[in-house]
């Protein structure tokens, strides 16, 4: 149930051939959407039993199926899947299947932010530590499906999971299938997120947390905030967690350097962070807890220390775009994408990491906007705008309600059009251009802080569509990138 157009269900799909099942792929989207996707299932072996039953949902599907695998962006109590379990049939997740199916060890990692870095930095760390004995996969919430090489993996293996609220909730919600377990979960940070799913923070948080639920008993490691989570953390599982952060185990001593055991009386350099390459002080955070988790596994930390210099960013995060010299402006413009932030908290944690940097000293634009999401506050984003000197590019269905918001608190605000903000990020990115061409700024932030789904299906069609424009942009203004 929902193919989608990352991998996941298309993973599930060819685990089921390949095992014999007669498969039915069920997705509310019609075939134009989906077609790379279908196409690709359609070579796989086993495909004579495969079917797909696109643009809605048929109850007959549901109710003759003997097991449902839902996409996570399905709710665990969505009618077809209520359909399904009382017709007798077995409601599962593609994260489930490969829980059960591995034999490897298995590292999940959560978040409201940093979750993917975090996960990126400890598989990389965790693949330097162990040396070439031992294969270290990604997957998740990010990058395709494991469950084709799932049985491929032995006990040395690691595998490293982002895991989202809404695949945790599942995992909860299909508890009485039995245990599944990690032998190292981390949670990044607990914010606001995802109230449209959710209902409440509360109920967000909660399913944050379940992710503690798959700590395996037999000596497996929680990472956790230090602080309030850290005791909700020790009274879900009975016993001592690690914390990371302020005043926690794992901390960033004054030199730059991530201690463990920094509690104790002798604390144990874990590696150098300021050998990072990864702008953001919350990138350096979350290598601490990567850091954490390879210590946790038994990998060596001298290896894992000396690759730190070696860890590169995720797209769509703080990635510089290029530096571009535009004819009508004395001064070069840097151009960064940070589309993968759809929370103002997400923003603010960009700001103050490109504030760090030399292009900043002299104010920036921010292209912000899309569909806020119920529950998130951007007054704290309005006033650091007007804190550092910077100018808002509102833009989509939220640009009236940041721009009012911005202004409030006393921050430039790109004029509006004649008609009106921008509507689109390409017309956002021509916006924000033509104010760095007017202005001293040289320095321009896509760090939307808000959801994608006001005109695209995800923040990452949203953040190549900056990119597309800012190239083409480039070329019809004559501008030469320099880096």
């Amino acid at each position: 149930m929902g193919l989608g157009l990352f991998g996941g269900g298309a993973g599930a799909a060819r685990w089921a051939l390949a095992r014999g099942a007669e498969v039915t792929v069920t997705d509310l989207r019609e075939m134009e959407v989906l077609r790379d996707s279908v196409e690709a299932l359609r070579t796989s072996p086993g495909a004579e039993r495969l079917r797909f039953a696109l643009g809605g949902h048929v109850e007959e599907d549901f109710a003759g199926a003997d097991v449902v695998v839902a996409n996570p962006g399905v709710r665990p109590d969505a009618h077809w899947l209520q359909v399904a379990r009382g017709a007798g049939a077995e409601v599962t997740t593609a994260t489930r299947l490969l829980l059960e199916t591995l034999c490897a060890r298995v590292v999940a990692i959560t978040g409201t932010n940093g979750k993917s870095s975090t996960a990126r930095f400890t598989r990389d760390l965790v693949a330097a530590s162990l040396g070439d004995g031992a294969r270290v996969e990604l997957g998740g919430n990010i990058g395709g499906s494991l469950l084709d090489g799932a049985e491929d993996l032995g006990p040395d293996d690691v595998v490293v999971l982002e895991l989202s609220s809404y695949q945790l909730e599942h995992l909860a919600a299909t508890a009485s299938r039995g245990a599944v377990r990690a032998d190292v979960v981390a949670i990044t940070n607990v914010g606001i997120d995802h109230l449209e799913r959710h209902g409440t923070v509360e109920a967000y948080r909660d399913a944050k947390l379940s992710i503690l639920d798959l700590v395996a008993r037999d000596g497996g490691t929680a990472i956790v905030p230090a602080g309030d989570l850290e005791e909700r953390a020790k009274a879900r599982l009975g016993r001592r967690c690690i914390a990371h952060g302020d005043g926690g185990d794992v901390s960033q001593g004054s030199d730059g350097h991530v201690l463990g055991d920094a509690r104790s009386g002798s604390p144990v350099d874990l590696g150098d962070a300021t050998a990072l390459l990864v702008p953001g002080a919350f990138q350096r955070d979350n290598l601490a807890v990567a850091l954490a988790a390879v210590r946790a596994l038994g990998g060596d930390l001298d290896q894992a220390a000396a690759a730190i210099s070696t860890l590169r960013g995720l797209p769509h995060r703080l990635e510089s775009l290029g530096v571009f010299h535009l004819p009508r402006v004395g001064h070069p413009i840097e151009v960064v994408d940070n589309g993968v932030s759809t929370t103002p908290e997400s923003t603010l944690a960009a700001l103050d990491a490109v504030a760090e940097g030399p292009a900043a000293s002299a104010g920036g634009l921010l292209v912000a906007g899309g569909r806020a999401k119920g529950g998130q506050d951007d007054g704290a984003l309005a006033a650091r705008i007007a804190q550092t000197g910077w100018t808002l590019v509102p833009f989509g269905d939220a640009a009236d309600a940041l721009a009012r918001r911005a202004m409030e608190r006393g921050a430039a605000v790109v004029p509006q059009g004649a008609d009106g903000w921008p509507r689109t990020v390409e017309e956002a990115a021509e916006a924000a251009l033509r104010a760095a061409e007017r202005s001293e700024a040289s320095l321009v932030l896509f760090s939307p802080a808000c959801a994608s789904f006001d005109r695209y299906p995800n923040f990452e069609a949203r953040a190549l569509a900056f990119r597309e424009a800012v190239q083409t942009l480039a070329g019809q203004s004559r501008l030469d990138r320099t880096n």
